[in-house]
């Protein structure tokens, strides 16, 4: 099995005392190393970080987000936008062929648009601390699961490669189900097959509710 973790941690760029991203302790982070959880530079320090540990590191470019590339900084004809009844303004997030980027700027119907990673360029301070270090398959899909579909599976059994993962269906849960069988074949080669069994159970009124029927 390949390397578990609970992690929080606090990320902020370099000379700027605000995070930009944060996951609390009480609600640690499930991550697998080598699976491109979190950031390369991040995953080296956490490779050989042990439970309780906690640690600051400084991750440049290279190691963080990239040097920012002015091949995906595009002019992009303001009646594109139009066509799909989009008015572009500076700062409008887009996608376009796969890609996340934002409106730098809109003139003379020319739209400069780019496709940087955000914090493209920038050297990142991160504080991390090793919450727990999982041991075993079940305990990871379970901690997974919560990663993935934001709430905790009702039981998680493994049987001779059989993950069963028993769960409250909900419209979120539908949408977040196949990116987790996914995840989970692809990164445990223990787990050969994937059974979700979804739970519908029926909610109960409350007495009383719209008041008495008079009877």
């Amino acid at each position: 099995m390949k390397r578990v973790l609970l992690i929080a941690y606090e990320g902020r760029v370099k000379g700027d005392e605000k995070p930009f991203d944060r996951v609390e302790e009480s609600s640690p982070l499930a991550v697998v190393l080598g699976a491109g959880d979190v950031l390369k530079g991040l995953e080296e320090v956490l490779s050989d970080m042990e439970e309780g540990e906690e640690r600051e590191v400084e991750l440049p470019p290279e190691k963080a987000f990239g040097e920012r590339n002015p091949d995906l900084v595009v002019i992009i004809p303001e009646r594109e936008f139009r066509k799909r009844g989009i008015t572009p303004y500076p700062g409008l997030p887009i996608e376009a062929d796969g890609r996340t980027g934002r409106v730098l700027s809109v003139s003379a119907g020319r739209v400069q648009v780019d496709f940087n990673h955000p914090l493209a360029g920038k050297t990142l301070i991160y504080k991390v601390k090793v919450v727990k270090v999982v041991e075993k398959v079940e305990d990871a899909a379970f901690h997974l699961f919560r990663r993935f579909f934001g709430y905790e599976p009702e039981d998680v059994s493994l049987k001779k490669g059989v993950l069963k993962v028993s769960y409250m269906f909900s419209r979120e849960a539908e949408r977040a189900e196949p990116a987790f069988v996914s995840y989970i074949l692809m990164n445990f080669d223990d787990i050969k097959e994937v059974r979700m069994e979804k739970i519908y159970r029926r909610k109960e009124s409350k007495e009383g509710a719209g008041g008495s029927s008079g009877r």
